[in-house]
C-alpha cells in the first residue's frame, strides 16, 4: 500500500526528489534517489508487513542545474488493522430476542461490521462501538443461528480475515412445561414433615427440579415421569424443572405444607370447637376429665394441669404421650392405647384394682418404667417383707425382701395382699403405677427350654391373647395360665371345709376354662367366675411354657382398646374367626370343689398334640383335677381336628383328694355340639349317659383315675362300613370306588370328604337332592370322613373305609 507525502513552496524549479529513511524504528522502507517530482506530492510505498508505528525520513529536491535543496524532515504513521471477536449472548430460554457484540482488541472505532447469517448474503452494520451489543435479531425457539464476520473497518483500516473470533452462535432453547403438582401429604404428629408429588416430567431425560421456599432452595435430579419431594417442613413451596441447564420452566403455583393441627383443651372448651380427631395433636392447657373415649395423634399435658382418664375409658394416641409437668391419671379399668413405636416422656399414674385377701397372691406386671426405679414395694407397700416374689424357672420362687427389686416391663411377679387386709373377706387393693408408660416392641427374656416363665402384659392397655400366641409361636407353647388369686378354704356346709380351688384359669386358641361358678351347687364363695377368653388386662402376669427361642415379644399390634375391666381375664368375646365346635365339662361337688375342662373341634387343630390348641393341666388345684387325655398328656383344654366326627372318643381322667359324690355336667357348648348328643361312658358302672339330658353323679375314692370315663357322641359302637344317624335317615356306603349317600328325610345340601389328617379331598356345595353318587373316586386305601350338610342346616358326619 502507499500514502501521499505532500509538499509546497518550492523555488528554482526542482525536477527530482530523494528520500532517506531513518533507521529507528527499524523498518524496511526503501530509499528514493532522483525520482521525477510530481506536482504537489510524492508517493511513499509502505512495505507489506510494516508494523504499526511512526516512521521518519528526510526529503530533498534537485533542479535541472543540479542544485540540491536542504533536507526537509517528515514522518509517516502506519495505523494497525482493526482486530477483535464476535460473540453472542445467550443461550436463550423460551425467547427469540438476542444480540451480537464486537469487542475490539485493536483499531479505532466506531466500526463498520460486515457479516453473514447462516451463510446468507453480506449484512453491513455501521457506527458500532467496541463492546456494545448490536443487531437485534429474531430466530425460531429451539434453534441455533451462526454468524460469521466478513470484514471490520475502523477510521483507518479494514480487516477481512484473521479475526480473534469471527464466528458466533446464538442458541434459543425451549422453556419446559412446569411440573404438575399431584398428591400433597400434610404433616401429622406422627410424621412432622410433608411431601409433594410432582408429575408431568419428561421420562428418560435427566431433569433438575429446583425447590424454593423463601430464601431456602433445594435441588433434585432424576429421570422419572414423577417425583416425590419429601421431608418438607411447614411453608409455601414453588417448583421449577429444567432439562437444559439455565432454562427452567415457569414456577408452579405456591403449594402450602401446613403444620399439624393441635386441638387444645383450655379447661372449658376445645380450640377446634369439637373433640379431637385421631389426626389432631391433643394439648391440655387446662384440667380435664374424660366423659368417654378420646382419640388423638399425640398428647401433651402442660405444667400444672391435671388430666384424668376415667374408668372404662380409652385414650388412643397414635404417636407420643408427653407430660411436661402436669398429672395424667388413668383410673382403674381405663386404657392408654398407642399404635406407633413412639418414645413417651413424663410420668403417668396408672391405677389397677383387684379384690384380694391378706393371704392371696396376685400375679402382677408393670405398665410403666421410672427413674428412680419402680419397685414391688412401690406396687404394694402394705405387703409383708418376705411376700414379694418372682419366678426362676430353674429354682422356683425367689423372695425379694422388702420388695426392693425393680419391676421390669414384660416380667411377671407374685405379691401377697397387704398385711392389713382381712384373712377371709376380700377387699379392694389399688395398685398405683407411677412412671413413663411402656410403648412399642418389648422383648422379654425367657429362661430355659421347656421351662415355665412368669411374664406379663407390659402395656397400660389390654392385649389380644390370640395375637400374642400367634406372634410368639416360635417362642412359647400357646397356652396361657392365669392365677385366680382370690380363693381360700371356706367354712360351713356339711363338710369341715368348702373348697374354692385356688387354681389356674387357662386360655389358648381352642378356648378357655374358668375356675368355678358354684352358686347353683350351694357354695357361698364361688370364686372367680369368668373364664379368660381373649384379652390380657394391663398389669396382668401369667405363666407360659418356653420353647427354644430366647425371648417372647410384645408389640403394639397386640394392643386393643377397652377390654381392660377384669384383672386376669375379660369378657367372653373371642375375636379369632375360626370354625369351632366345643363343649365345656365341669366336675363339681356340693362343697365347692370345681374343675372344668374343654374339648373343642377347631380349625387348625389335629388329633395329635398341638402347641396352640392343647393346654396341659398344671395340677394347681390341691383338691381336684379334671382333664382329657391324649398322647399321655393330661389336658385341661384339648383341640381336635375338623370335621367333627361323631364317632370320635375322648378319654377323661380326674384326681380327687376328696371322698364323696361328684357331678359331671355340661357347662355350655357351641357350634354343632350345641344340638348334638354328648355321652359320658362310665366304665366302672358300665353306663353311657347323655349329658345333654341331665348331669351325671358318681361316687369316688381318693386317688387318680384315668381309665374310668370316656366322652363320646354316640351311645354305642358303630361299624365303619355303613354309618347311620340317630334317626336312621342318612346312609353312606362305598363299593368299587363309588361312594353313595342317601337321605330318607331331608335334602342333602353340601358334601365334603376329608382324610383322617383333615385334608379336604372333595366338595360339592350344590347337591340339592336326597341322593348323591360319586363315581370312580380317586383315593388310596384309607378311612374317609364324610361331612354332610342337610337342607335343614344340620351337619352329619359319616366314616367309611375306602378300598
Amino acid at each position: 500500500q502507499t500514502t501521499a507525502l505532500t509538499y509546497s513552496a518550492t523555488t528554482n524549479s526542482p525536477t527530482t526528489y530523494s528520500i532517506v529513511w531513518n533507521t529507528s524504528p527499524a523498518n524496511t522502507f526503501a530509499a528514493v534517489t532522483d525520482q521525477a517530482l510530481q506536482p504537489g506530492s510524492v508517493t511513499l510505498a509502505i512495505p507489506s508487513g510494516t508494523a504499526a508505528g511512526t516512521y521518519t525520513g528526510t526529503l530533498t529536491v534537485k533542479n535541472a542545474n543540479g542544485c540540491v535543496s536542504a533536507g526537509s524532515p517528515f514522518s509517516v504513521t502506519v495505523n494497525p488493522l482493526p482486530q477483535g471477536s464476535l460473540t453472542a449472548n445467550g443461550p436463550f430460554c423460551g425467547t427469540s430476542a438476542g444480540q451480537l457484540t464486537f469487542t475490539a482488541s485493536a483499531g479505532t472505532g466506531p466500526y463498520t461490521i460486515v457479516y453473514t447469517e447462516n451463510g446468507g448474503p453480506n449484512i453491513t452494520a455501521t457506527g458500532i462501538a467496541s463492546g456494545t451489543g448490536f443487531i437485534p435479531f429474531t430466530s425460531p425457539i429451539n434453534s441455533s443461528t451462526t454468524y460469521v464476520l466478513v470484514s471490520v473497518t475502523d477510521a483507518f483500516c479494514t480487516r477481512s480475515s484473521g479475526f480473534t473470533n469471527g464466528t458466533a452462535v446464538i442458541t434459543i432453547n425451549p422453556k419446559p412445561d412446569a411440573p404438575v403438582p399431584g398428591t400433597v401429604v400434610q404433616p401429622t404428629c406422627v410424621n412432622p414433615s410433608g411431601s409433594i408429588t410432582l408429575n408431568g416430567l419428561i421420562p428418560s431425560v435427566t431433569w433438575t427440579i429446583r425447590q424454593s421456599n423463601g430464601t431456602v432452595q433445594q435441588i433434585y435430579t432424576g429421570s422419572t415421569p414423577s417425583f416425590t419431594v419429601s421431608n418438607l417442613a411447614p411453608g409455601i413451596y414453588t417448583f421449577t424443572v429444567e432439562q437444559i441447564s439455565s432454562c427452567p420452566s415457569l414456577p408452579t403455583a405456591g403449594i402450602e405444607i401446613f403444620a399439624p393441627v393441635t386441638n387444645t383443651w383450655n379447661g372449658t372448651a376445645w380450640s377446634k370447637g369439637s373433640e379431637p380427631l385421631i389426626t389432631d395433636a391433643i394439648r391440655f392447657s387446662g384440667n380435664y376429665s374424660t366423659t368417654g373415649n378420646l382419640n388423638g395423634c399425640s398428647c401433651t399435658v402442660d405444667p400444672g394441669v391435671n388430666v384424668t382418664v376415667n374408668s372404662n375409658h380409652t385414650l388412643t394416641i397414635t404417636n407420643a404421650v408427653n407430660n411436661n409437668g402436669g398429672t395424667l391419671t388413668f383410673e382403674n379399668n381405663s386404657s392408654l392405647l398407642q399404635t406407633a413405636n413412639a418414645v413417651n416422656t413424663g410420668n403417668i399414674i396408672y391405677k389397677r384394682n383387684t379384690l384380694t385377701r391378706r393371704y392371696d397372691y396376685t400375679y402382677w406386671s408393670s405398665p410403666i418404667v421410672r427413674t428412680p426405679i419402680f419397685t414391688l414395694h412401690d406396687l404394694s407397700p402394705g405387703t409383708l417383707a418376705d411376700k414379694y416374689t418372682s419366678y426362676n424357672p430353674n429354682a422356683s420362687w425367689v423372695i425379694h425382701y422388702n420388695g426392693n427389686i425393680e419391676m421390669i416391663p414384660g416380667q411377671g411377679y407374685s405379691v401377697r395382699g397387704p398385711q392389713y387386709f382381712d384373712i377371709v373377706t376380700p377387699g379392694t387393693q389399688t395398685a398405683t403405677f407411677v412412671g413413663v408408660p411402656n410403648n412399642g416392641t418389648i422383648p422379654v427374656a425367657l429362661v430355659g427350654i421347656e421351662k415355665w416363665n412368669l411374664i406379663g402384659n407390659p402395656y397400660p392397655s389390654a392385649i389380644y391373647a390370640d395375637q400374642f400366641i400367634f406372634d410368639n409361636a416360635d417362642n412359647l407353647y400357646g397356652t396361657l395360665y392365669f392365677w385366680t388369686h382370690n380363693t381360700t378354704p371356706g367354712t360351713g356346709g356339711t363338710a369341715p371345709y368348702k373348697y374354692n380351688s385356688a387354681d389356674y384359669a387357662i386360655y389358648n386358641i381352642t378356648g378357655s376354662v374358668l375356675i368355678g361358678d358354684m352358686d347353683s351347687e350351694g357354695a357361698e364363695s364361688p370364686g372367680n367366675q369368668t373364664a379368660p377368653s381373649g384379652y390380657i388386662a394391663a398389669g396382668q402376669a401369667f405363666f407360659a411354657l418356653s420353647k427354644t427361642n430366647p425371648s417372647a415379644i410384645f408389640t403394639n399390634t397386640m394392643r386393643v382398646p377397652g377390654n381392660n375391666s377384669q384383672f386376669f381375664k375379660t369378657t367372653a368375646n373371642n375375636k379369632t374367626n375360626l370354625e369351632r365346635h366345643r363343649a365345656w365339662i365341669n366336675l363339681t361337688n356340693t362343697e365347692g370343689a370345681f374343675k372344668q375342662l374343654l374339648v373343642g373341634y377347631i380349625e387348625g387343630a389335629t388329633n395329635s398334640w398341638d402347641h396352640n390348641y392343647d393346654g396341659i393341666s398344671l395340677n394347681g388345684n390341691p383338691y381336684l383335677d379334671f382333664y382329657s387325655i391324649n398322647e399321655g398328656q393330661n389336658l385341661v383344654i384339648q383341640g381336635r381336628a375338623l370335621p367333627f366326627d361323631e364317632s370320635d372318643i375322648v378319654p377323661l381322667g380326674y384326681r380327687s383328694a376328696i371322698v364323696g359324690e361328684f357331678t359331671i355336667a355340661i357347662d355350655h357348648t357351641d357350634g354343632v355340639l350345641s344340638n348334638h348328643a354328648i355321652y359320658l361312658e362310665d366304665k366302672v358302672t358300665n353306663t353311657v349317659h347323655n349329658l345333654q339330658n341331665s348331669n351325671y353323679k358318681f361316687t369316688t375314692a381318693i386317688g387318680t383315675f384315668n381309665n374310668r370315663f370316656v366322652l363320646r357322641y354316640t351311645n354305642g359302637t358303630l361299624g365303619v362300613d355303613d354309618f347311620q344317624s340317630q334317626n336312621n335317615s342318612l346312609y353312606a356306603s362305598v363299593k368299587d370306588k363309588n361312594i353313595r349317600l342317601n337321605s330318607d328325610v331331608d335334602l342333602i345340601k353340601e358334601v365334603s370328604i376329608f382324610d383322617i389328617s383333615g385334608k379336604l379331598l372333595y366338595n360339592n356345595k350344590k347337591v340339592d337332592n336326597n341322593e348323591l353318587q360319586i363315581s370312580n373316586f380317586q383315593s388310596g386305601n384309607q378311612v374317609l370322613i364324610l361331612k354332610v350338610t342337610l337342607e335343614n342346616g344340620k351337619i352329619e358326619t359319616r366314616k367309611i373305609v375306602f378300598n
